[in-house]
């Protein structure tokens, strides 16, 4: 049990408590976890985790009757079952919510699922953790809970970005702060893969910040503050084997929540997808606004998924991320955290919240972003102990973005 206080991740509602208890029909022993998308490359990830590192029974789920693989056959066979089911049929869906602990939801594009996955959960009262949602999902489900307040927790926008990418600022506060006043926030978020169509669309859709263009910016005491193009670029030293990155300015609404959580002055928020095709495919679709309509995101979407194929032909995929803190008394604070593997991470970062929610140390019920809903430390430790993210720190100094990391 958590309050809400610098260590706090829940605001001011109360921690489950009940663990298993939450949804469980009386004749089962073991937590079921059912995984929509369960047979994509999220999703088999995400089951792994929950087969290595829980006793849950899994119920994977997908459109089309598909074959459990066979390492899970090996290694856990009585755990897993397979399900065809469509989240169009609304019935069918809230029926198999119905019947499970937990629902990890992997499918997508998540602007193309809209919220039907979190309302269904919400309706049959089913904890969720959602891979994707993003600020559309965010917006809708803060605004029903105005009219109904969900009994259970509904976890959104559970991966690497948005995700993880909340989650490690916020822990890094968390842990350095020390008592000193944070004034400003830079955060740069930097990565590379081949992309699957599901993840394209996203990104290429993220272009437009999901409807709401902001343009390049930053903010400043919770006003958003538009700059140009030329003032909007930054480069960024990243431990090996990123070094040199440029990014440029992006808003991202959970850096903007920790900001507001904080009380901090100046939030600045960096990304860039460093393939290089899958770069210029970025830079056009942006600047030929593919992401004003369902067509042009297609486009992108499978412009983006043969550049980063073509990308990944000579580099290895990469996620990085680096975080600067500066107080108000001059003194600073740097991270950065590197992983090898996007999709197995992202699997066992939605992995390990549905853990935390099976264990009842997940938050009461509403809608939260990850990092609002788990301990940051105990989170950040277990990635560790799974040798998926390598975090290196900075000396204490006057902060440069372009400093070099010490281990």
């Amino acid at each position: 049990m958590l309050s809400h206080d610098t260590d706090g991740v829940c605001g001011d509602r109360r921690m489950y408590s009940g663990g298993l208890s939450m949804n469980m029909p009386h004749h089962h022993h073991e937590p079921r976890v059912l995984i929509l998308g369960g047979f994509g490359r999220v999703g088999l990830e995400a089951a792994r985790y929950l087969i290595e590192e829980t006793d849950a029974s899994l119920v994977l789920c997908s459109r089309a009757a598909r074959e459990i693989p066979a390492w899970m056959k090996k290694s856990a066979a009585h755990r897993v079952q397979a399900r065809v089911l469509d989240i169009e049929n609304i019935s069918a869906l809230e029926t198999a919510c119905a019947q499970v602990q937990v629902v990890l939801s992997c499918v997508g594009p998540s602007g193309q699922v809209g919220d039907r996955v979190a309302r269904a959960c919400k309706r049959v009262g089913t904890p969720l953790v959602d891979a994707g949602g993003y600020d559309p999902l965010l917006r809708s489900l803060e605004q029903a809970e105005k009219d109904t307040p969900s009994g259970v927790p509904l976890v959104i926008n559970v991966g690497l970005l948005p995700g993880l990418s909340g989650l490690f600022p916020h822990w890094l506060i968390q842990d350095r702060c020390a008592g000193r006043k944070l004034e400003q926030l830079d955060v740069h978020y930097v990565g590379r893969d081949a992309w699957t169509y599901n993840s394209a669309w996203d990104i290429i859709h993220s272009l437009g910040g999901f409807g709401e263009d902001r343009g390049f910016c930053y903010l400043q005491n919770m006003r958003v503050v538009r700059v140009s193009m030329r003032q909007a670029s930054r480069k960024v030293l990243f431990p090996a084997p990123i070094g040199r990155a440029s990014t440029m300015l992006i808003y991202a609404e959970e850096i903007a929540r920790l900001a507001r959580q904080h009380g901090i002055g100046i939030a600045r928020v960096y990304g860039a997808n460093i393939g290089p095709r899958a770069t210029l495919v970025c830079m056009l679709a942006k600047v030929l606004r593919f992401y004003r309509s369902a067509r042009g995101i297609d486009r992108g979407a499978r412009w983006l998924v043969e550049a980063s194929a073509r990308d990944m032909r000579k580099l290895a995929p990469v996620y990085g991320m680096r975080v600067d803190l500066r107080y108000q008394d001059g003194t600073t604070d740097s991270a950065a955290l590197t992983l090898a593997d996007t999709y197995r991470a992202t699997g066992a970062v939605i992995g390990t919240t549905a853990r935390c929610l099976l264990e009842g140390e997940g938050p009461g019920p509403g809608v939260f972003m990850l990092h609002e809903a788990v301990v940051a430390d105990r989170f950040m430790r277990q990635l560790e102990k799974l040798a998926l993210v390598c975090i290196q720190h900075e000396e204490s100094e006057p902060s440069r973005a372009t400093a070099g990391m010490s281990v």
